[in-house]
């Protein structure tokens, strides 16, 4: 069971796809434009997690460990 948990704040999100570049395992971005992303962070994934984080324009992605 993952420790860490990913939230994305839609009121901030722009949906520049950032997010997506830095870890595209948990995010992408849908033809139609919307955000869709994995809330559970797999333990291989985190250190491209934290990287999305600090690289989100918006500061629209929280990762907190559970």
């Amino acid at each position: 069971m993952s420790r860490y948990r990913v939230s994305v704040d839609n009121d901030r999100c722009r949906r520049y796809g950032i997010c997506a570049a830095e870890a595209g395992q948990l995010f992408r971005l849908t033809p139609n434009g919307n955000l869709r992303y994995l809330r559970a962070v797999p333990s291989e994934a985190l250190p491209a997690a934290k990287a999305a984080v600090r690289s989100c324009p918006t500061l629209a992605i929280e990762l907190e460990e559970r």
